[in-house]
């Protein structure tokens, strides 16, 4: 290697592929936990409500030092009618904050809180200590805030970005897939909300037209469960595996895991079986390694309320719940893109 007068030296071409899940990884991210996700939400809200909490948790002192940066009070700081309205937000502070999901939900006081960043979800018995916790997380700010010279939005986002590095480098597959699975958990939440009965971190049960109880568990093999209890019967509906990787190079191999689910399903009594993947494939090559799909969905074009993909994913849900959803129906259109 030292004589680099050999013309015949082949140099290989290295594949950015880590990168690429990095990239579509920041994305969901930014969808769920950063920027983008605090000012969709925002932008729904009453601004007056906003700028009063703001003052009642928040001292003028601390308010106008953020304010001279050019940023809004709730760029820093948590408020209660921010994340009751968007429990999933407490990851937008927490990673502003710098502690990991391990450091942070560790432990008896911040444990029960994890719901609302996993699956944007507040149990009743944890909605009356959200001002305590959004207290508590307004002095981190101020401490933060007191330590730095000068703060700005890419600021904001460099520092969410530190805290997420070392969970990007480590177990990305993982990662993409938990938030994959997030993503639908949401999306789901928001199509049946009218007719929700009770939820939890992977549960979601609903009482439907019939007046029967039908149950989506969010489990493995496959990812999701949704079935029917008539009398003392439970009835196995639907099966549902998602692949949200973006490796297109692998996604043959990730629909022949999704077959395998999917015929253990079918053994055990379903009848409907989904594979929602994070890639655009060739649907026939797709049937040759999942023939037992009966539906194939691309998880981005779901997430769009305003795609027909989106629409047949919503009236295909409420057909196998036994629901009837008019668009109009739907909680929060914006939760789903």
């Amino acid at each position: 290697m030292d004589d680099m007068s050999d013309s015949t030296l082949e140099i290989p071409v290295l594949e950015p592929n880590m990168q690429v899940d990095f990239y579509y990884r920041l994305k969901s991210l930014n969808e769920l936990y950063l920027f983008y996700a605090l000012s969709k939400t925002v932008a729904q809200l009453d601004l007056q409500i906003i700028d009063k909490q703001l003052h009642d948790y928040v001292d003028q002192k601390s308010l106008k030092k953020v304010a001279s940066f050019g940023l809004r009070g709730e760029i820093i700081f948590p408020i209660p009618y921010i994340i009751e309205n968007n429990p999933s937000l407490l990851g937008y502070y927490r990673l502003l904050f710098g502690f990991s999901k391990k450091k942070f939900y560790n432990g008896d006081v911040f444990g029960p809180f994890n719901l609302l960043e996993e699956r944007g979800i507040i149990k009743p018995g944890i909605k009356n200590y959200i001002p305590q916790l959004c207290s508590s997380l307004i002095k981190t700010a101020k401490m933060l805030i007191d330590g730095l010279d000068e703060l700005s939005l890419p600021i904001v986002h460099d520092l969410q970005i530190l805290t997420i590095g070392a969970a990007l480098r480590g177990g990305v597959n993982n990662d993409i897939g938990a938030i994959a699975v997030t993503n639908i958990f949401n999306l789901i939440k928001n199509i049946v909300s009218p007719y929700i009965t009770d939820i939890g971190e992977k549960h979601i049960k609903i009482k439907n037209d019939s007046n029967r109880t039908a149950m989506i568990k969010f489990l493995s093999d496959p990812d999701i469960h949704i079935s029917e209890k008539i009398g003392k019967t439970v009835r196995p509906l639907l099966s549902i595996e998602i692949k949200g990787g973006r490796d297109e190079s692998n996604i043959f191999n990730r629909l022949g895991e999704a077959e395998k689910s999917h015929r253990t399903a079918k053994a055990n009594g379903f009848c409907e079986f989904w594979t929602i993947i994070g890639v655009d494939v060739n649907l026939n090559r797709a049937r040759e390694k999942s023939p037992t799909t009966s539906v194939f969905f691309n998880i981005d074009n779901i997430q769009n309320p305003e795609s027909e993909e989106y629409q047949k994913f919503r009236d295909l849900l409420c057909s196998s719940l036994s629901i009837h959803i008019e668009s109009s129906d739907i909680k929060d259109k914006s939760l789903c893109s």
